[in-house]
């Protein structure tokens, strides 16, 4: 796995208190803090693209929750 190297300043205070933790793997909590950081973004992108989608659909006829009676009553 190939990989990059981000510098970031962080506070004083903040360094103390990593220190004082030095027991923990900072790494991998900021790799995790990331990681969620992304996934958030990208839900937030896929539910406006669907919103963008739902912009142009007519609502049905037919309310919801019957079709969803129906599909159960079907066995699916």
């Amino acid at each position: 796995m190939s990989s990059d190297v981000i510098s970031i300043r962080i506070p004083k205070r903040l360094r103390k208190k990593v220190r004082k933790y030095g027991d923990v793997n900072w790494r991998e909590v900021i790799l995790e803090a990331i990681e969620s950081k992304i996934r958030q973004l990208e839900t937030q992108e896929i539910l406006a693209e669907i919103d963008e989608i739902n912009k142009g659909l007519k609502p049905g006829k037919t309310p919801s929750w019957k079709l969803i009676r129906e599909d159960r009553d079907a066995g699916h």
